[in-house]
């Protein structure tokens, strides 16, 4: 399996990219909300022929797209920001600033804090993956976007959106193995899932691999305990 668009709800969708040379997958996301859409995140731009097909699968128009949200500064996240007009595309000023200059000019919006509410999803800033990183939050579809704070590189899709008991197992015991050999920044990995806990998450979407869907706090809380015994 490489290029796949996959359903997570009636109105939310994943567009997943196949890199050959990291042996994982790399994701992003449309939601559809009213006649309007709303992505999250853009593939590198290699996959930029992919992408816009798989855009005109869902439906999406250019002059529906209303915001494009990204989750972190990384070139496999904004890869492809210069198909939509700059007013468009939104990204944490602490991620902007870390952009080169010509990069700076594809961002016709920035947002600042650890959290709030963004004109069509909530966020939280992460900070750790990158300085801006965040995640976001869709209060209709209770879809959490977690960007590449927690991923699944290197990980087979599976049913793609699912239970995914395997995947959650394989990346509990990398974490038990990452605790054990640099603690602290296994603590500052933690410290950002503990910020997730207040929203009612029933799907995790992340940056790489495949979407959790039930019981997310409870794995969330699983995670936490094992890098805070």
């Amino acid at each position: 399996m490489n290029n796949v668009i996959a359903p997570i709800t009636d109105s939310t969708w994943a567009i997943i990219t196949y890199e050959e040379a990291w042996n994982s997958y790399v994701n992003s996301y449309v939601i559809k909300q009213g006649n309007a859409f709303v992505l999250i995140d853009s593939h590198q731009r290699k996959q930029r022929s992919f992408f816009q097909q798989a855009l005109e699968e869902i439906g999406v128009k250019p002059d529906r797209t209303e915001y494009v949200y990204f989750t972190h500064r990384h070139a496999d996240h904004i890869g492809n920001a210069d198909m939509f007009p700059s007013r468009n595309n939104w990204i944490h000023l602490d991620d902007y600033y870390e952009l080169d200059d010509f990069s700076q000019t594809q961002f016709g919006h920035t947002f600042t804090g650890s959290g709030g509410d963004l004109p069509s999803l909530r966020f939280r800033q992460l900070s750790f993956h990158t300085e801006g990183s965040v995640a976001f939050f869709d209060p209709q579809s209770k879809i959490c976007f977690v960007g590449d704070h927690l991923c699944f590189e290197n990980t087979e899709l599976g049913q793609i959106v699912g239970g995914e008991v395997d995947c959650r197992a394989a990346y509990q015991e990398q974490l038990k193995q990452w605790v054990a050999r640099e603690p602290e920044r296994a603590a500052e990995f933690t410290g950002g899932l503990e910020i997730l806990q207040d929203w009612p998450i029933e799907y995790l979407a992340t940056g790489h691999g495949p979407i959790l869907h039930g019981e997310i706090k409870e794995f969330l809380q699983e995670l936490i305990a094992i890098a805070r015994p």
